[in-house]
């Protein structure tokens, strides 16, 4: 049964239209008595912590909204701000996400071997490596850690094919951007006058018909294509030709939300791997068609461009915000509860509102 979009792509360009952007750190006056200060998330490119003071009766009261929290020591865009300017420090009710809120990423240091490592166990069967991934910050990542390990001789130089028209548009964009990039990326690119995300084995796919033709593809090869939790977009096709094959390697680089495609292959892949892959492997349903997942089933949880539990602790205890309240939001429930429990052994007054829920902020 088709559904009627509640919007179309007109509706969506006339938002944009009322749309403004405004840089980093400065105060932006929103209505009468109520200004709002942006600082950068160090989440993707663009993120913001929002800082919004509203004045009434002579008093001021000052509410903070994280967003998503990034995380620390990563590369391209800079780490979740710490330092806040004197006005905006004394928050008396900070709005903050728990996704990761009772989880540990894998370290960043380790991101790159562990990558190295699945790269050269996939050629070494004679396989090839498919990676759902986001369009937007996680695709670049990818392809900054595979820019390194080309340059550094690492790995065996495969090509690499991102397949998403979206995460083609957005890497060019990121391209266009150097002002937010952090410091290693300046020094371990831009200094040397090279794009982080463009090397000779990269190839963006241009057409449908490109697309297709990876997907008969024979010779070992990387792809990155969406959409990240494999719920649409050409990674099924992807997946198609694939998943049946075990010299192949899936490699899972993000969040797979609960009842997606892509939670089955990583809950399902785990369970095989964790069993020796003995027996059947299991069977994943989708084009109205079940495959077995015979691919190999990797999870680099530390690709993640959410903090986890200890990196968004670190936000609030090493950030010079001056917190009253926490209440703790988007999060799977056990996550925020969990992350809820973790401020409040730490001192801070945390608590996972309820839906539908009115709070009172007093200044």
């Amino acid at each position: 049964k088709s559904v009627e979009p509640i919007y179309s792509t007109d509706d969506a360009e006339q938002a944009l239209t009322f749309f403004d952007g405004y840089p980093y750190n400065h105060p932006i006056s929103i209505g009468r008595d109520v200004t709002c200060t942006l600082y950068d998330a160090g989440h993707i490119l663009g993120s913001a912590i929002s800082i919004i003071r509203v004045k009434k009766n002579g008093r001021i009261c000052t509410i903070g909204y994280t967003g998503d929290i990034g995380r620390f020591d990563k590369p391209i865009i800079n780490d979740p701000t710490l330092e806040f300017a004197q006005e905006d420090r004394k928050v008396d009710l900070l709005i903050m996400e728990s996704t990761y809120g009772n989880r540990e990423h894998e370290p960043v240091v380790d991101l790159k071997p562990h990558l190295k490592k699945e790269i050269v166990k996939t050629y070494n069967r004679g396989g090839s490596v498919i990676i759902p991934s986001f369009a937007f910050g996680r695709t670049q990542e990818l392809l900054y850690f595979l820019h390194e390990l080309y340059n550094e001789n690492e790995v065996p130089r495969l090509p690499v094919y991102v397949d998403s028209p979206l995460a083609t548009e957005i890497t060019r964009v990121f391209g266009e951007h150097p002002e937010v990039y952090d410091q290693e990326t300046h020094e371990t690119f831009l200094e040397q006058k090279k794009n982080p995300f463009s090397f000779k084995q990269v190839h963006f796919t241009k057409s449908v018909e490109e697309s297709m033709a990876l997907n008969r593809e024979k010779k070992p090869h990387i792809v990155i294509s969406a959409s990240g939790m494999c719920e649409a977009g050409r990674i099924l096709h992807h997946l198609r030709f694939k998943i049946h094959n075990s010299k192949n390697t899936i490699l899972i680089v993000g969040y797979m939300a609960m009842h997606t495609l892509g939670r089955r292959i990583l809950e399902e892949g785990s369970k095989y791997e964790k069993s020796g892959r003995s027996g059947a492997p299991p069977m994943l349903k989708f084009f109205n068609k079940e495959y077995p997942l015979k691919a190999h089933v990797v999870k680099l949880g530390g690709f993640s461009a959410h903090g986890d539990k200890n990196e968004m602790l670190r936000f609030v205890k090493k950030s010079n915000l001056q917190i009253k309240r926490i209440a703790v939001v988007h999060g799977e429930e056990d996550q925020s509860v969990s992350f809820a429990g973790h401020l409040n052994k730490e001192g801070f007054a945390a608590f996972v509102p309820k839906k539908g829920e009115t709070l009172q902020i007093q200044p």
